[in-house]
């Protein structure tokens, strides 16, 4: 059995950038702290019963380099493997998406959003169809999944349009803005139903 901190060489020369037809996908780096900080503050309000710590960490512009630095770290620590979603022909950022990694069963349970100015134009769609496969081939997960509030309808979508099936719910997973407990579906995805 492989320790906690066990660290896979074959994840030392992985991409840092992958383009889609939208989208630029690459690893946070030193500096985008600001930007992100300024797409937080645009989008808080739609993600912070999904992202509650991340709304937290970047409630200030020191806090979100902090957290930019952090997830370098958690990069190199190959614990987690977060990005900017940018777009392409702007290069403005638009999204964030990020992975964690748990080891040795090779699963990583998949987070992301778009911002809210930007829903509806296929960015994510676009986004995924580059991701799964960088997460199976490169970061070398026999497994995906992703959890998502049972009230946001647009997710079980976007996941079937990728192959994931729903495992299940899990109740009061989160806490939502009123104050209430929420529930979470959980879809997966194996890397043999990878299409």
């Amino acid at each position: 059995m492989q320790p906690d901190n066990f660290i896979d060489t074959a994840l030392y020369h992985i991409d840092t950038a992958i383009l889609g037809e939208k989208v630029l996908v690459r690893r946070l780096r030193e500096g985008d702290g600001l930007i992100f900080y300024d797409m937080m503050a645009e989008n808080s309000s739609l993600i912070s019963e999904y992202f509650p710590v991340l709304i937290h960490d970047l409630s200030t512009k020191e806090g979100a380099e902090f957290f930019v630095r952090k997830t370098i770290i958690q990069w190199l620590l190959q614990q987690s493997f977060g990005f900017g979603i940018w777009d392409k022909e702007k290069l403005n950022l638009v999204g964030y998406i990020d992975i964690s990694r748990r080891m040795p069963e090779k699963i990583g349970e998949l987070r992301f959003f778009i911002d809210k100015n930007r829903m509806g134009e296929g960015l994510m769609s676009d986004t995924l169809q580059v991701m799964i496969p960088y997460f199976f081939n490169q970061l070398l997960l026999d497994k995906i999944t992703i959890k998502g509030s049972t009230e946001n309808y647009t997710l079980p979508t976007l996941a079937r349009k990728f192959g994931f099936l729903r495992e299940g719910e899990l109740r009061g997973e989160i806490y939502k803005q009123s104050g209430d407990r929420g529930d979470v579906w959980v879809y997966g995805l194996l890397r043999n139903m990878h299409k």
